[in-house]
């Protein structure tokens, strides 16, 4: 009896013993990841596989900052390297760089993934991230851009102010919040629900010019996640507002010969859906800004009643003119709603989304044959601590 217990007792210790700790990594040991590149690769490079994957590993020594540094507040030891290596899935891509470094590729800390715009206009996109959403590691969170030229090259860039590139790229993401041309950043888990619902939508455009980089603009994908056109900053601006995302950023106003800034302060938007015709659906799209005088080249007397509505109407008049830019791009060069009316009509007028959905920007394109009002009413709240300037 004593010799069972003793044998439950060793076996009861070496199970304890092993789990959790049979697959352990020592930290050491992991090569930290935070952003990836994906090209398509070129008719050279084509002999080793049809993907170029890029990452950026960490260098945590270089992170520290010591005496002697630059200015600008970098160590002058480099905190990343890129590695890249061509194949036919992504996963070979990955195992390919684990024999090209000390340290396995560990994707936890991933924070951002580029797509080129060539690979994008492939329609590859749901197959290039598969193997991200299907890896334990990965967080839902891990943003999305699409680059203009090519993603390796992207993280190749300097920044003055970052020590990792993907760090500089993800901070400049963040700045819709001061300005309307920038897209709001979009993650790997939002870019999975909409290759699910076979839903078009829009990314972030990064574009090099340089050893600089800039984020404006948005890039549409249609429903079979393929790149249909980039938008310029104007239109982006236009996008955001008619998305209702735009809770900041700055109109130019045209007054006589000179221009006052209109800074948004907020931002709310309801959607109408007149289907009593179904053949041709009228939506009306209610703007209602609230803005501060951010600044006026104009001498105006901007405690005149007057004067305020007069600004408020062109205001209005402006917002109109950009965001029906906006709508001709998507309705009649792109044909893609990635403002989600369909969703609209899905809510609140199911039965007769069901009859049309497959038609909505494919078939009788019904997406690009309705009418799309939009109203706007802007509210000017604060004009600033001076009134006049001339």
């Amino acid at each position: 009896m004593r010799r069972v217990r003793w044998i439950w007792f060793i076996a009861l210790i070496l199970a304890i013993g092993m789990t959790g700790c049979w697959d352990r990594v020592e930290i050491e040991d992991r090569g930290f990841v935070v952003g990836a590149g994906i090209d398509l690769a070129d008719e050279e490079e084509a002999e080793e596989g049809q993907y170029i994957l890029t990452y950026q590993f960490v260098i945590p020594g270089g992170l520290q900052a010591r005496e002697g540094d630059s200015n600008n507040g970098s160590s002058s030891k480099k905190a990343y390297f890129n590695l890249s290596s061509a194949a036919n899935t992504m996963f070979g891509a990955t195992r390919k760089l684990s024999y090209q470094t000390s340290r396995s590729p560990y994707l936890q800390h991933l924070r951002m993934i580029l797509i080129s715009r060539k690979l994008s206009e492939s329609g590859e996109l749901a197959s290039v991230l598969d193997v991200f959403l299907r890896d334990h590691e990965m967080r839902r969170a891990t943003k999305i851009m699409v680059t203009e030229g090519e993603a390796r090259e992207v993280l190749e860039t300097n920044p003055k102010n970052e020590k990792l590139p993907v760090m500089f790229f993800e901070s400049t993401s963040l700045n819709p919040t001061k300005s309307s041309s920038i897209f709001p950043p979009t993650n790997i888990g939002d870019v999975q629900a909409y290759i699910l619902s076979k839903s078009s939508f829009a990314l972030p455009i990064i574009r090099k010019h340089g050893n600089e980089v800039s984020v404006s603009g948005a890039a549409l994908f249609d429903n079979a996640q393929r790149l249909k056109g980039f938008l310029n900053e104007e239109e982006t601006s236009g996008l955001n507002i008619l998305r209702g995302t735009a809770k900041d950023g700055v109109i130019e106003v045209r007054v006589n010969d000179e221009y006052i800034a209109y800074e948004i302060k907020g931002l709310r938007q309801t959607i109408q859906a007149d289907v009593s015709d179904p053949e041709h659906i009228r939506f009306t799209i209610h703007l209602e800004l609230e803005g501060n005088v951010g600044e006026t080249q104009e001498r105006l007397d901007l405690l005149s009643p007057h004067q305020l509505a007069e600004l408020e109407e062109k205001t209005e008049q402006e917002v109109i003119r950009i965001t029906n830019g906006t709508l001709t791009k998507l309705q009649q060069e792109f044909r893609v709603d990635v403002l989600d009316l369909g969703d609209e009509l899905n809510r609140r007028h199911h039965a007769l989304w069901q009859s049309i959905k497959d038609d909505w920007e494919q078939g009788e394109r019904y997406f690009s044959r309705c009418d799309i009002e939009v109203k706007v009413r802007a509210k000017i709240r604060i004009v600033g601590s001076t009134l006049e300037t001339k």
